[in-house]
């Protein structure tokens, strides 16, 4: 995908999307009893956690992947969901406006994990991250017409590949770095053959190998074929937008509809894609001008019913993304 054109982001002050600037963690598990949202942040963040769940509990061993990573985020929040009466995407989607973007489950079972990526799907704005523990399994997901999941792949059902990837990425701003060639702390590299790779990767997966002594993860798309910084640096981007013209409505006692009015609204737009190039999200030319564009409308040109309305349309914006260089191909030549 080049260039991301007319994207639409719909802004309403009393009905919240979903839709985050940060890129925090939200641990799902099982508990018996259910177990309400909470935040853990701080160095102490570990030993917080080990109040509310024992050091047996997949709940703890997953923020301990999450904490113990050399780029680990300020905070995690957990949350828990009791077989007998809810599911992990009952309590995701009751939560689902709290400030969390990546989805780690505690369960690598894919009955368990298609519906959450398929309501993360619906809703457009964050990302699972999953581990399968079989290449069946990454087949299987690819297989099931769903996207917004990011899936690595260990044969080690007791180490939490998919919570120690999100501690050593959350950190970065979103759209900032690839899922790629990233290294993690506590978790195995696989030894994989050739054929099972080709597999994983034809299954859109990732997983963590040893390359010239130095282990990391091998790829940086998610199940729906595009890669995850893209979609978390555009998921940013709508998620700034909307709450930089949320702001614009609370600190003005009213925006007319005047020309004056649109500019002020295509400014904050402005002021976006500018701070998206800061983030690597939108690409640059050879001078340093971001390579994107913002479209206001002529308010003069618009019918009586469109002001009546009091609903601007026609504000735009497109931009080409700056990627990331993942493979280069080198050609050499040797002569006396």
């Amino acid at each position: 995908m080049g260039l991301i054109k007319d994207v639409n982001v719909n802004i309403d002050v009393l009905k919240p999307t979903g839709a985050v600037t940060s890129t925090n963690v939200l641990l799902v598990v099982e508990k018996t009893g259910g177990f309400a949202y909470k935040e853990y942040a701080g160095d102490d963040a570990l030993d917080l956690v080990k109040v509310d769940f024992a050091e047996t509990t997949d709940a703890y061993k997953m923020a301990q992947a999450v904490l113990t990573q050399d780029n680990r985020p300020e905070k995690v929040a957990i949350v828990g969901y009791d077989v007998t009466g809810t599911t992990a995407e009952d309590v995701i989607e009751a939560n689902f406006n709290r400030d969390f973007y990546y989805v780690v489950l505690d369960s690598a079972d894919t009955a368990d994990q298609i519906p959450v990526v398929q309501l993360l799907d619906l809703k457009e704005k964050k990302v699972a991250v999953l581990r399968s523990n079989d290449i069946a399994d990454v087949t299987a997901l690819n297989a099931a017409d769903i996207e917004r999941y990011y899936v690595l792949y260990t044969p080690k059902v007791d180490e939490f590949i998919d919570a120690a990837f999100v501690g050593e990425f959350a950190a970065d701003p979103a759209g900032s770095a690839t899922a790629k060639f990233k290294q993690l702390k506590g978790i195995t590299p696989v030894d994989i053959t050739l054929a099972d790779f080709t597999t994983l990767e034809a299954g859109n997966g990732s997983t963590f190998v040893v390359k010239f002594g130095e282990p990391q993860t091998t790829g940086s798309l998610l199940g729906g074929g595009e890669h995850l910084d893209v979609v978390a640096g555009n998921d940013w981007v709508i998620a700034t937008l909307e709450e930089r013209v949320q702001a614009l409505y609370l600190k003005n006692r009213k925006i007319n509809y005047i020309q004056g009015g649109a500019n002020l609204i295509g400014s904050e737009v402005e002021a976006t894609m500018k701070l998206a190039i800061d983030r690597d999200i939108i690409a640059e030319d050879a001078e340093g001008n971001g390579l994107f564009s913002v479209v206001i409308p002529d308010v003069q040109a618009m019918t009586e019913a469109d002001r009546a309305s009091r609903k601007l349309k026609g504000v735009k914006f497109s931009y080409r993304l700056a990627g990331a260089i993942e493979e280069v191909d080198i050609k050499g030549q040797v002569s006396f």
